[in-house]
């Protein structure tokens, strides 16, 4: 048996400016993670990284009683071009709509838009919780941009203002039985914006669901004969947007 042993990566999302040679001090939660969860010392390495600067690997320069300085030593990442794919849910109760913008960010949305429908029974959420989430997704995942988590809105203002460029995915479970377009024939152009709509538990009213079928941006889709909870649909049509659209697509 090998003696090999897999050390994970840390890395921590940093909004400050990244430079060589710099020297930063992390915030209070992030010094916590490393000295008391990780058993980090001075001169051990992680990486760091945001958005606008990419990613660098640091050392652990100086610890205090509250905080840490690193310095950055070296480029590993630039910062990468934005996955554009936004997802519109109905929030629903706590566990599956932290589920839902953890496994969003692993599969590389750029927006996560709430939305209120007729049947919407959670209409207040803990943006700053779930913005967290959002981080600790990316920092595992290996991604460097952080997905933008919207206040929610009404259903019907948000398409109303659509940008008809941007196809809309519609989860659509009132067509499962019916000859209906599924995940083999979707006509996409390349790289083309996208988002992908999912509503709440029992689905959308059947006003809101011919609303939303009228609309020439919206594809309503089949993702196949079982009704699936809102956290497993995100999932679902996350894959088939990023097979047929996105960075799972065929090179």
């Amino acid at each position: 048996m090998s003696n090999f042993s897999y050390q994970p990566k840390i890395r921590l999302y940093v909004s400050d400016k990244l430079l060589l040679n710099k020297r930063i001090i992390i915030s209070f939660k992030q010094s916590h993670y490393l000295i008391n969860v990780m058993r980090k010392k001075i001169d051990d390495n992680l990486l760091i990284f945001n958005e606008l600067c990419g990613e660098y690997l640091a050392k652990i320069e100086k610890i205090e009683k509250k905080n840490i300085s690193l310095n950055i030593l070296q480029k590993v990442k630039n910062a990468e071009v934005k996955n554009d794919v936004w997802v519109l849910f109905a929030p629903v109760k706590k566990t599956p709509n932290e589920y839902i913008i953890q496994k969003a960010t692993e599969l590389g949305v750029s927006k996560i838009l709430p939305i209120l429908t007729e049947r919407t029974i959670t209409k207040k959420l803990n943006l700053s919780r779930l913005q967290d989430i959002a981080i600790e997704a990316s920092e595992q995942s290996e991604r460097i941009t952080i997905p933008e988590i919207l206040d929610p809105q009404e259903l019907i203002k948000v398409i109303d203002g659509w940008d008809d460029k941007r196809k809309v995915l519609y989860c659509d479970e009132t067509i499962r039985t019916q000859d209906s377009q599924n995940s083999a024939n979707i006509e996409l152009s390349s790289n083309s914006p996208g988002a992908i709509l999912v509503g709440p538990e029992g689905g959308f009213s059947s006003n809101e669901i011919k609303y939303i079928r009228q609309k020439k941006f919206v594809i309503p889709v089949n993702l196949g004969p079982r009704i699936l909870r809102s956290d497993t649909a995100v999932v679902s049509a996350l894959v088939i947007w990023q097979l047929f659209n996105g960075d799972m697509r065929h090179k």
